[in-house]
């Protein structure tokens, strides 16, 4: 097993070999002692500012040999109350955890976040672009028309699992990248996102997670999916994002 931890810089990382840092980016930065670039072999580093960690996730997809893979970010890993493996003081779940839930589960990722007052569909809309939302659905109807119930289900709801962060068998995340990157492809050359600001560019990225769920749903019966709760060994301003999500509904502010 091997679990990527995305990163663009150097960081404190999980002081165990099956955690290996990937470098995300053109630059020549090193990350750590031992890492991965996604700009070596096959790879998308070029499209990093858009498609932020699926340039790692498509390296993973296209260049990893390890029988079971995982994504975890510099920042955010799964998250554990008995492990003894640690990054800055906080508790993360240990390979040997991992491996002992998926014996009961086909996929680990991460637990849903509750939106409460909003549905996936318009919180997408108030943050980002709607004509970007658009072309997605239309998008999945064209390419994935049996996914399109599952889309307006997930994106109906409140609830989503977020930083496309997963353990997993290749063959099953394989399964999952065969069917997002054409999808993400596809839209990538019809949405003018170069004239975005620097954040709305990252459209690649908060589409994916919205995808991952729906992808998901739609395998509701045949996989199972196990959702842990997701540790920022950095601390996260919970209030914070809730005053954000606030403004972009009622106020309409991105």
């Amino acid at each position: 097993m091997k679990v990527f931890i995305v990163s663009h810089k150097a960081f404190e990382f999980p002081n165990d070999t099956t955690f290996t840092p990937l470098k995300v980016g053109k630059d020549n930065l090193a990350t750590a002692d031992k890492f991965f670039s996604d700009c070596s072999a096959d790879n998308i580093a070029h499209l990093n500012p858009f498609f932020c960690e699926l340039t790692a996730a498509y390296w993973i997809w296209k260049n990893s040999q390890e029988e079971i893979v995982g994504l975890a970010h510099y920042r955010r890993y799964f998250a554990s109350t008995t492990s003894n493996l640690t990054v800055k003081g906080k508790r993360i779940a240990s390979p040997e955890e991992m491996l002992n839930m998926l014996k009961n589960a086909d996929i680990l990722v991460a637990k849903p976040r509750n939106y409460y007052i909003t549905s996936i569909k318009s919180h997408y809309i108030h943050a980002h672009h709607e004509s970007d939302y658009t072309q997605l659905r239309e998008e999945i109807a064209l390419q994935q028309p049996d996914y399109l119930a599952d889309f307006d289900q997930v994106m109906g709801g409140t609830k989503i699992s977020l930083y496309n962060m997963f353990v997993c068998k290749k063959t099953l995340i394989d399964e999952y990248f065969s069917w997002l990157f054409p999808v993400l492809f596809a839209l990538e050359e019809k949405i003018d996102y170069q004239n975005y600001d620097a954040y709305q560019k990252r459209v690649f990225g908060f589409m994916a997670e919205r995808l991952f769920n729906v992808w998901l749903h739609h395998q509701q019966g045949r996989l199972r999916i196990k959702y842990l709760p997701i540790v920022n060994i950095d601390g996260e301003n919970l209030f914070l994002k809730g005053i954000g999500l606030l403004k972009r509904h009622f106020w309409g502010k991105k």
